[in-house]
């Protein structure tokens, strides 16, 4: 009769051991699974954060390249309009001197056409 005792206790002990081993599966299986999700956040937060700061990162270039560019087109037309003025400035000087040439001149080139003229070869 002990033996047959024995017999009992040992397979409740398996099935006890079996269980607790399932148990602690189990659980190991809800922790892995704890760990991953908790790393596939953190994952989401950086590719976030990364996002974010290259956001920011591309904002402050082109404002930079847009401000470098207004610069720029400033500098153009100023020169343009710098040109056009200097251009200007030139072609009133030499009409005036054209003018005053014309003017020192004219009565000597009107007696010489008259001259030309009126003399019959």
């Amino acid at each position: 009769r002990i033996g047959c005792m024995s017999g009992y206790s040992s397979v409740a002990m398996n099935e006890e051991k079996a269980a607790l081993g399932i148990q602690k599966l189990l659980q190991a299986e809800h922790e892995a699974a704890e760990i991953v999700a908790l790393a596939k956040a953190e994952k989401v937060s950086k590719l976030k954060a990364a996002k974010e700061e290259a956001d920011t990162e591309i904002g402050i270039y082109k404002q930079t390249r847009e401000s470098q560019f207004q610069l720029f087109s400033k500098e153009r037309m100023g020169d343009s309009g710098a040109h056009k003025s200097s251009v200007d400035t030139d072609t009133k000087k030499e009409l005036m001197l054209i003018d005053a040439q014309v003017s020192a001149n004219k009565d000597a080139m009107v007696s010489m056409l008259l001259q030309s003229v009126t003399t019959v070869g």
